[in-house]
Formats: C-alpha cells, sequence, structure tokens
C-alpha cells in the first residue's frame, strides 16, 4: 500500500522529524483515522495541533500521546489548514467548507469563538501575524478591494489573520475587522505564506506561478515560473535569510529560484511522484520536502546539488 506524505514540519530550532543530516526517525504519531493534511506546533514546541478530516487532535510532543480531540463538528467539510497564535492560546483552523475558525486553547468548551465566512470556496492558506506595522489596503488590479471595503485604510496592525482561498482572494482580518481581498488574475490560489521579512506575501496558483506581492501596496512585484502546479496544494517558503524561493512541483522536482531576479537556480529530481510540501532550516541552507510518493527528504547546500 501506498502511504502519500502531504505535509512535513520542523520545529522552531529546524529538527523535529530528522536529526542533522543522518535522517533518523524521532517518533511516530500514530491515531488520526484519515490523511494528515496539516499541522503546527506550538512555539515551545511542546504540543503539535493537526488535523486529519473534519477532526483537530492535540498531541503531547514528549509523550507522542493525544492529549484532546476537538468534537467532530469542528467543520462540515475536511479541514485544510491550522494555524496556532504565539502564545500558544488560540488555533485557527480552515476547511474546505470555506470556513476560518477560531478555537480558544485555554477553554475546554469544543465550540469556536469566532467563525470568518467571506471566502467563497476552500481555504489553502492560514498564516498568523502578530507584527506590529501600518498596511495598506490595496487591490491589485483596479481601486476596488470588493465587499464594500476601500483601498486606501492604513492602520496599525497589531495582530492579522491572513487566509488564501481557491476563489482567488487573499483576506486580511485585523484588530477592527477589516478586510483586504488581492485579486488573483483569476487562478485559484493553491498555497500562501510569508516571507521570513514578513514584508511580502508569497502566493502559488493553479496556472504554475508562483507571485511574491508587496504586503502595503499590494502590488505583484515578481513572478517564478518554470514549475508545474495545476492541481495540487503546493506549499512554497523562502530560504532562511529570504535570497531563495523554494517549492515543489507535480513534475516531482524541487525547484530554487533567486528571489531577486526570478530566475532558476536549480531543479533538482529524487521523488517520484509530486512534492507538495518543502521548508527551510531557520539559519542555513538546508531543506526537507514531502512528496505523494511517501518519502521526506533532507537537502543541503542545494546549490551544488547535494542531498
Amino acid at each position: 500500500m501506498k502511504i502519500e506524505c502531504t505535509k512535513i514540519l520542523l520545529s522552531h530550532q529546524g529538527s523535529v522529524l530528522v536529526t542533522k543530516y543522518n535522517c533518523i526517525l524521532i517518533h511516530t504519531f500514530t491515531g488520526h483515522g484519515y490523511e494528515v493534511v496539516d499541522l503546527v506546533s506550538t512555539r515551545d514546541n511542546l504540543n503539535i495541533y493537526s488535523v486529519a478530516d473534519k477532526q483537530i487532535y492535540q498531541w503531547d510532543v514528549s509523550k507522542g500521546e493525544i492529549v484532546r480531540r476537538f468534537n467532530s463538528t469542528t467543520h462540515t467539510q475536511r479541514i485544510t489548514s491550522v494555524a496556532i497564535n504565539g502564545d500558544g492560546t488560540l488555533l485557527f483552523t480552515g476547511g474546505a467548507d470555506r470556513l476560518v475558525k477560531v478555537w480558544d486553547l485555554r477553554s475546554k468548551n469544543d465550540q469556536p469563538i469566532q467563525v470568518l465566512d467571506d471566502a467563497e470556496d476552500t481555504i489553502t492558506g492560514l498564516y498568523i501575524s502578530e507584527t506590529r506595522g501600518t498596511v495598506k489596503q490595496g487591490h491589485v488590479h483596479g481601486d476596488s478591494c470588493g465587499h464594500g471595503h476601500k483601498c486606501d485604510t492604513q492602520g496599525l496592525i497589531e495582530k492579522q489573520i491572513i487566509t488564501s482561498s481557491v476563489d482567488g482572494c487573499i483576506r486580511i482580518y485585523d484588530a477592527k475587522e477589516g478586510t483586504l481581498a488581492i485579486d488573483q488574475e483569476e487562478y485559484p490560489i493553491s498555497s500562501m505564506t510569508l516571507t521570513r521579512d514578513k514584508r511580502c506575501f508569497l502566493v502559488s496558483s493553479t496556472d504554475s506561478k508562483i507571485r511574491l506581492i508587496d504586503r502595503d501596496s499590494c502590488e505583484i512585484l515578481k513572478e517564478y515560473t518554470g514549475h508545474h502546479n495545476k492541481t495540487y496544494k503546493i506549499n512554497t517558503c523562502t530560504n532562511f535569510d529570504d535570497s531563495m524561493i523554494l517549492s515543489g512541483s507535480e513534475d516531482n522536482c524541487l525547484y530554487i529560484w533567486d528571489y531577486l531576479n526570478a530566475s532558476i537556480l536549480n531543479q533538482l529530481p529524487g521523488h517520484t511522484d509530486t512534492i507538495t510540501s518543502v521548508h527551510s532550516h531557520p539559519s542555513k541552507n538546508q531543506f526537507i520536502t514531502s512528496s505523494k510518493d511517501g518519502s521526506i527528504r533532507v537537502w543541503s547546500n542545494p546549490e551544488s546539488n547535494q542531498q
């Protein structure tokens, strides 16, 4: 039986699944009844939250045990994304039911404390930003953000919930409940994240393009092409110093672009099926990929094709 690996997780220090270069399995967490789609760890690395079908699981990392299951009515369709705030008190989930739900982890109540229902299709990305700064709301093409929101609003943002959806929009929820929608060329968004410096969105779409979008002006700064992404949710990332863009691909290769000029630095084979997720070490050029072929690979110094 073929087991697909759709998501990987690094600790905040850079190692959970593997130790340095020897790829030793540290622990296997068993107990999911369905495919594990996404997972996130608390900042202290004591707990992992995973999502499978419509279920949310909380794991004690040291014991490898499930310590909490949320009720089976969390979402009406499968959960696709999960995120957590910095102090580990709030959990955020997005689903194919187009909803984003917020959960108070300090409470034993399994009901969400907030539901965001603006998206018109499956949630494909979920990011919690708690960096203070000024965000200018805008639209990539034209003057209107849609949904009755003006595009020239500025304000001090303390906390933001940032979501992406198959409907082609990125939405930003701030403390004042303002919503920003960004038109993405009419192509569904397959994944979304932020660069390391938090200044740009990195948005993957099913037109096989990755767009670097300025967070303040909402302008497309760069487009990265050459890989294949028509069907699957493929996560992308930058390396530790934001000098490279990395993405999996449906041609089974890991692609690496130069951040500034958008040229392909390397196309690395090795997997035998679609690479669905890639993560970077927080302080050096070491990367980990997962694939539908069921394997996880660690890449070090990829510029010289070493694996």
